[in-house]
C-alpha cells in the first residue's frame, strides 16, 4: 500500500499558477507583440518605398534644372533669401522610356525668408537634354508667380 495522497482532480495548485503566468506572458509577447511587430515592419516598408521614389523624383534632371533655376533667378533669392534648397516631397510624374521621357513636376524649395513650389513641365529626347515648356515658380504667402525659363 502506498502512503502517498490521491492526485488532485486539476492538478497541483502551485504549478498551475506558474504555468498561467508563462502562458499570459507568453500570449502577450506572440499576441500583442506580434502584431506590433508585424505593424512595425509595413510601416518601416512604407517608408523606405516612399524614400527610395522621393530619392528618384529630386534626383530627376526636371527637379535638378528647378532647383538650379530658382538659385539663379535674383527674383527668388530676394524673396526666399540664400541658400535655396529643394524640399523632400516632390510630386508629379516622371515618364522615360529608351532615353525619351516626359516630366510633370511640382518641387518645393525654401530659403531662410519663405518657401515656394516650382511646376515643370519639360520633355527629353534622345538621351538629350531636357528641354522645358513650362517652370513656374509659386511663392507661399504672397502668391506671386515667377517664371523661371525668362532670364
Amino acid at each position: 500500500m502506498s502512503t502517498q495522497p490521491p492526485p488532485l482532480p486539476f492538478g497541483d495548485p502551485t504549478n498551475i499558477q506558474k504555468e498561467h503566468a508563462a502562458a499570459v506572458g507568453k500570449g502577450v509577447a506572440f499576441g500583442c507583440g506580434g502584431c506590433a511587430i508585424a505593424v512595425m515592419g509595413v510601416l518601416a516598408l512604407m517608408v523606405g518605398i516612399l524614400w527610395l521614389v522621393m530619392s528618384f523624383l529630386k534626383g530627376a534632371d526636371a527637379c535638378q534644372m528647378s532647383l538650379k533655376a530658382a538659385q539663379e533667378s535674383e527674383v527668388m533669392r530676394v524673396e526666399l533669401g540664400e541658400p535655396i534648397t529643394m524640399g523632400w516631397v516632390v510630386s508629379g510624374s516622371i515618364k522615360i522610356n529608351n532615353g525619351d521621357g516626359t516630366a510633370d513636376v511640382t518641387v518645393p524649395v525654401s530659403g531662410p525668408k519663405g518657401s515656394a513650389s516650382i511646376h515643370t513641365v519639360g520633355t527629353k529626347k534622345g538621351g538629350g537634354p531636357c528641354s522645358f515648356t513650362k517652370m513656374q515658380a509659386t511663392i507661399e504667402g504672397s502668391g506671386k508667380q515667377v517664371d523661371l525659363l525668362k532670364p
